[in-house]
């Protein structure tokens, strides 16, 4: 909220502030009441949220396997949402933070290998759907839950230490990805058109918005400002003629803080995960694996995909905060 007093287009932080307050609002809200629920509640939400994300998943692979035929008899073939698979992109990429806490629900069921199934059937899908970066999420996810499973404590400051690793190294290793990768990424887009407007323009806006978080390091542009950072008459060289290098966001959630927020937005933001990680540290070994798995493949989504404000991740993020909250198993609850 201070931010805004620098913040390089006031109004648009202001809205966006709006939407960040109701969100964190919302989910505290809903976080508070999981503390009044009883065994019978908690399973029967265990079951809504199982039951919920199998049908979702059905759904969402219909959709995308068919050509989204249920939207287009809804919204119209000729909608533009339509183009490039955007809502494919989007669904797939917030599944894994719904995968998870499914399969959280499905250990408090009793059905832990339910849960396990599950996602391994749509990590498998993952592979052929639109995201590439769903089917990261799910590999490293994977990884920490096989860390988890016998050693929580261990998976905990794994992602504590790769949470500030990222914040850490996220400039400089912008910069040094661009410089060295960059003619490689355009000699290939010459060749392969879809590699040139994914993964060559990704790391040139990374290189952009680093060096941009340089220019005001301590308290950064200003709370939603990505937008609005001058290009300085810099083009991209991976989009059409004249088309500036970042339009929208960094399409990483760590640099996003850097520019906006700076050191100071950085050091509250960890802060804050880092508490949450300490928190789950506190709970049933068999409840925190799955917790753990859900923060992985959050981390690696936001640092590869969305803006970090844009409302609908960050109200994915928090409902998937509160099913956790709802569904985690505390030491006192043994």
């Amino acid at each position: 909220a201070l931010s805004l007093f620098w913040a390089l287009n006031r109004p648009s932080g202001a809205r966006k502030l709006v939407d960040m307050v109701m969100v964190f609002a919302a989910s505290l809200a809903l976080a508070g009441l999981a503390e009044q629920q009883d065994a019978g509640q908690r399973r029967r939400f265990a079951m809504a949220l199982a039951l919920g994300t199998v049908a979702g998943l059905i759904l969402l692979g219909e959709e995308t396997a068919l050509g989204f035929p249920l939207y287009r008899l809804v919204m119209g073939s000729d909608n533009p949402k339509l183009q490039d698979l955007l809502l494919s992109k989007r669904s797939v990429d917030a599944a894994p933070l719904l995968v998870w806490p499914a399969a959280l629900a499905f250990e408090r069921l009793g059905r832990p290998l339910f849960g396990i199934v599950l996602a391994i059937l749509f990590a498998i899908a993952s592979f052929k759907l639109t995201a590439a970066s769903s089917t990261l999420a799910m590999v490293v996810s994977f990884a920490i839950l096989a860390i988890a499973w016998p050693r929580g404590a261990l998976a905990g400051r794994l992602l504590s230490i790769g949470t500030v690793a990222a914040f850490a190294l996220i400039i400089p290793g912008a910069i040094l990805a661009y410089d060295h990768l960059g003619d490689h990424a355009l000699q290939v887009g010459a060749l392969d058109k879809q590699h040139r407007f994914s993964g060559g323009h990704r790391l040139e806006i990374w290189h952009f918005a680093a060096e941009k978080s340089l220019d005001r390091p301590l308290f950064g542009h200003g709370i939603n400002s990505s937008r609005f950072v001058p290009n300085d008459g810099a083009v991209s060289a991976f989009q059409p003629p004249d088309k500036p290098v970042m339009t929208l966001h960094p399409h990483d959630g760590f640099l996003q803080i850097w520019v906006e927020l700076g050191l100071v937005g950085v050091v509250l933001v960890a802060s804050l995960l880092m508490a949450m990680l300490g928190t789950v540290r506190a709970w049933q070994p068999r409840s925190a694996r799955f917790v753990y798995a859900s923060y992985a493949a959050a981390a690696v989504i936001a640092g590869l995909a969305f803006g970090v404000w844009q409302t609908w991740w960050m109200a994915t993020l928090g409902f998937t905060v509160v099913a956790c909250v709802f569904l985690g198993e505390r030491a006192h609850d043994a």
